[in-house]
């Protein structure tokens, strides 16, 4: 019997098991959601997924539910094993919906089927501890973070593993000689972008070049391109999986991407991928909203798009720019939502989440460097006969004219 050279590593991206899919597990069962991808899911040796819900204790009061949270009462938990997946990423902002009371439960309920879980814990130590597994041969270690947000606010207590640059690339160091194959995933960013950040593309190539064989993105809710990096294989954004992508508004508002991405299947060696594919699939309209493969025409124009998607994210330019513009649409957004605080309001919510919470720091230092980059412009204006603030105000009037 010849050794397999290769293990087939499978990886999706968030996994929502919270309304209206524990409603539709109750009545077809657990196997639902995943039924239509039963066949690609298998083809992976070894299966990774992000799991983007929280599945509440029986004895959760009934009156602390968040409604806006990604809750079940729902074990899903024989869901997942179902369908095949080996390890679940646990590090995402919706983890502390129901406090640490439903995160630990989430993790228990899912190890118990035998899944393995990464990227949580009563501190931060214990969310950093990698993950092991061993399939074909190897030994996979997995290192999960989350960014800090505006659902965790720094906070100190349990929490999922808080992505950092420092914390990704020491802890590489740390472990990567411990396993062969070091998958380190990391859900940050903002949403509906079709290209990762500028912060974001830097620290996941630095991690490649660290020793990471696979480094995936979640938390985009759309797919993004990937890039090889050496021997290791960077994905920006695996998109959403199981994800009600058409009745709910805040993803309806992006279709037709919160409803389409992919599975990846790479063929994973000794700290080396080799042959990739992407199975492209389309979440079904409501009320079926579960993944179902792509086919003919829908499938080539998929495979196309998701080709265009790599050569965006290679593009230094196409980045910046797109990164630039969503960074002034927040602080537009902010603006507005500032007009309605109160002074110590403003002072507590607002500029406290967007100076000290890590998620909108990032996007508030890209405009701080647009601030700066018409700063310097202002400052290059020399008018002899007047201020100059005033010379730049008739400079821009005149430039505006001219472009009409």
């Amino acid at each position: 019997m010849t050794e397999q050279k290769y293990v087939t590593f499978g990886a999706v991206g968030d996994i929502n098991l919270a309304r209206p899919g524990d409603e539709c597990m109750r009545r077809h069962g657990a196997a639902w959601p995943f039924q239509n991808m039963f066949g690609a899911l298998r083809e992976a040796d070894l299966l990774f997924g992000n799991m983007e819900s929280v599945i509440l204790p029986t004895d959760y009061p009934q009156e602390e539910i968040d409604p806006k949270g990604l809750l079940s009462r729902y074990d899903s938990s024989v869901a997942l094993k179902e369908a095949g997946f080996d390890i679940l990423n646990l590090a995402q902002n919706h983890i502390l919906d129901a406090g640490a009371c439903g995160m630990f439960h989430t993790q228990q309920v899912i190890e118990a089927t035998g899944v393995m879980t990464a990227g949580i814990g009563r501190t931060q130590a214990e969310a950093r501890q990698m993950r092991v597994l061993e399939k074909g041969g190897l030994r996979f270690g997995f290192l999960c973070y989350c960014e800090d947000s505006n659902y965790t606010l720094g906070t100190t207590g349990p929490c999922h593993a808080y992505y950092t640059r420092e914390n990704v690339l020491t802890d590489i160091e740390r472990w990567r000689r411990d396993v062969d194959v070091l998958v380190v995933s990391i859900h940050a960013d903002l949403e509906f972008m079709p290209t990762p950040s500028v912060p974001r593309r830097q620290i996941m190539r630095e991690a490649a070049r660290a020793g990471a064989t696979l480094v995936l993105g979640h938390h985009p809710h759309v797919p993004q391109g990937m890039e090889r990096v050496g021997d290791a294989l960077v994905v920006y954004s695996l998109g959403n999986f199981i994800f009600n992508s058409h009745s709910w508004d805040y993803m309806r508002n992006h279709l037709p991407h919160t409803a389409r991405s992919f599975l990846l299947l790479a063929e994973v060696e000794r700290g080396k991928v080799g042959a990739v594919r992407r199975v492209p699939f389309a979440i079904q309209p409501d009320p079926d909203e579960r993944p179902a493969l792509m086919v003919g025409a829908q499938k080539q124009q998929m495979l196309a798009y998701l080709d265009e998607l790599d050569r965006m994210a290679a593009d230094d330019e196409v980045v910046q720019r797109n990164w630039r513009q969503i960074a002034l649409r927040h602080l537009t957004w902010k603006l507005n939502e500032a007009r309605q605080l109160n002074r110590d309001d403003l002072l507590v919510e607002t500029l406290g989440r967007l100076l000290l919470v890590q998620e909108n720091r990032n996007w508030m230092e890209e405009v701080l460097a647009a601030v700066k980059e018409n700063w310097d412009r202002q400052a290059s204006v020399i008018d002899p006969l007047h201020r100059p603030h005033y010379a730049m105000e008739r400079r821009e009037k005149q430039d505006s004219t001219s472009m009409q």
